[in-house]
């Protein structure tokens, strides 16, 4: 998934800031910033993990909240 100049900047700062590791800045640059309905259902734990790691992620730099979805 690309993300935009802008958002890289914004992801270069946080890490500047100290807001997030190398580690997860480089994770957020693998993975976009995009949180797409379909990311909210998991086939297995490994890509529940992931997908949660990116939502705090993105909730430490840009300050979004996800409602905690569960489906039934």
């Amino acid at each position: 998934m690309t993300v935009s100049r802008k958002d890289k900047a914004k992801i270069l700062k946080a890490y500047l800031e100290k807001s997030i590791s190398k580690k997860e800045m480089g994770f957020l640059l693998k993975h976009g910033i995009a949180i797409t309905p379909s990311e909210w259902i998991y086939f297995n734990e490994e890509q529940r993990k992931q997908q949660e790691q990116k939502r705090r992620l993105i909730s430490r730099v840009y300050g979004h909240s996800f409602p905690g979805i569960e489906w039934v």
